[in-house]
């Protein structure tokens, strides 16, 4: 009787032991900060975006805007604290919006998709494109991000996308 009873608690303590057992591999591999981006991101309504180029004057100047419908697809990287971004996206309404503008805008639409990379610190989220920052924001919930995009590069002609603050709006889908 009393080896039964034995055998009995032991057999308990074994089972209670592998079912409350400590996962190493969860301990030494805490969730990395860019595991809350991972994932599908959106516009929900069209952005405006807005465009300046030097093609019209020679200088810098506001010529045009345009409408994004926005896509994002973020995965991780080897780094915990980097994630690439892929951005797609849909345009609609472009629009000269400068009158001294007679002959086109200058605008060259964006090459399709953008690689971007994501870099997560504190509670910040930076985005880089073409070794360029073209968005940040401080980031309370993961659910939408919004803030200010903007980028500029030359090839024959100067030109800077850009968006308001907190037009650029995305969320998590």
């Amino acid at each position: 009787m009393k080896t039964i009873r034995s055998l009995f608690v032991l057999s308990g303590l074994c089972i209670i032991i592998l079912l409350s057992g400590c996962n190493k591999e969860e301990d030494s591999n805490p969730v990395a900060p860019t595991n809350k981006f991972v994932g599908s991101w959106k516009s929900e309504t069209p952005i405006l975006v807005k465009i300046k180029t030097d093609f019209c004057t020679g200088t810098m100047i506001d010529v045009a805007t345009i409408m994004w419908d926005v896509n994002w697809v973020v995965t991780e990287t080897q780094d915990p604290n980097i994630m690439d971004i892929k951005m797609n996206y849909t345009s609609s309404n472009f629009t000269i919006i400068n009158s001294e503008c007679t002959t086109g805008a200058g605008y060259a639409p964006e090459p399709q998709p953008m690689y971007m990379k994501g870099y997560v610190t504190d509670n910040t989220l930076s985005v880089e494109y073409l070794g360029e920052e073209i968005f940040s924001v401080d980031y309370t919930t993961m659910k939408k991000m919004r803030g200010e995009l903007r980028y500029n590069y030359c090839y024959v002609y100067c030109q800077e996308i850009y968006t308001d603050d907190n037009n650029f709006s995305i969320t998590y889908y």
